[in-house]
């Protein structure tokens, strides 16, 4: 198979298709600690997370100060009602038990 070029429709498709297996992945396991460590760990784990965030982003070399600030925000933004969203729905699954 060879080697898909950065921004590309394929690679867009492949990273989405990656991203949605990570977040099945990681509902289900945050389903299971909910139901073993209750849903207070889940609390805990949000927290946790938000505060890594900044570990997560990597700046580009050509991008300027204000796309990085920009993209930086977007990625806090995003990741934050993301993370949030997944912890809710396994909450809630853990609760249907």
């Amino acid at each position: 198979m060879k080697e898909l070029e950065q921004g590309s429709a394929e690679a867009v498709y492949v990273s989405a298709m990656v991203g949605e297996m990570m977040q099945r992945v990681l509902e289900d396991t945050l389903t299971e600690l909910a139901r073993t460590r209750g849903a207070v760990y889940l609390d805990m784990f949000v927290e946790r997370e938000l505060a890594r965030y900044a570990d997560l982003f990597r700046e580009r070399p050509d991008d300027t100060p204000q796309t990085t600030n920009m993209l930086r925000s977007w990625f806090a933004l995003e990741g934050s009602a993301a993370l949030r969203s997944v912890v809710k729905r396994a909450s809630v699954e853990a609760r249907r038990d």
